[in-house]
């Protein structure tokens, strides 16, 4: 079941994906076995109970990451899930950066994405998330950002406001 539901959440949020570059600016959360913590990239098809989400207490922009894991399906697949909510005033949509690092700390894999694609996620509301990397064999732990926020305006159709 926690399989499918993350491959179902994959497969949604993959579609709105964009593509990588760095930025120096963005707090960031991390996991992994860098740390002394256990690697953050799990195995997902080994049947064990279901951990939470990774506390991170990271905020920017007027955005928490409430917490966050990488997975590792039976494919040899990693995802990084989790949730972020708008913890400011105003309705903004937000960027996220995922990192994956090998066990000496090296990146093999970066990427940015919009969990609510560009939509606005109001104040107070939680908003699910998911990234895949595809196969990251080496990837034994996990980074997430935030890069920024923004806000989305609707486009007023000319067309039928005209006369």
């Amino acid at each position: 079941m926690r399989t499918i539901r993350v491959i179902v959440l994959g497969v949604g949020l993959l579609l709105l994906v964009c593509g990588c570059t760095a930025s120096r600016q963005a707090e960031k959360a991390s996991l992994g076995a860098d740390r002394g913590q256990e690697p953050s990239v799990r195995d997902s098809s080994s049947g064990e109970p279901e951990s939470r989400l990774a506390n991170t207490g990271v905020e920017r922009h007027g955005f928490t990451i409430l917490g966050f894991r990488a997975l590792r399906d039976r494919f040899g697949q990693v995802s990084v899930i989790g949730e972020i909510k708008n913890t400011g005033s105003a309705s903004k949509g937000v960027e996220l950066q995922a990192s994956l690092r090998d066990a000496a700390g090296h990146i093999v894999a970066v990427g940015h994405f919009y969990p609510a694609s560009y939509r606005n996620i109001v104040p107070d509301e939680t908003w699910p998330f998911t990234y895949s990397f595809g196969r990251q064999e080496d990837a034994v732990g996990a980074e997430l950002r935030i890069v920024g926020a923004f806000r989305t305006m609707n486009i007023p159709d000319v067309a039928s406001a005209t006369p």
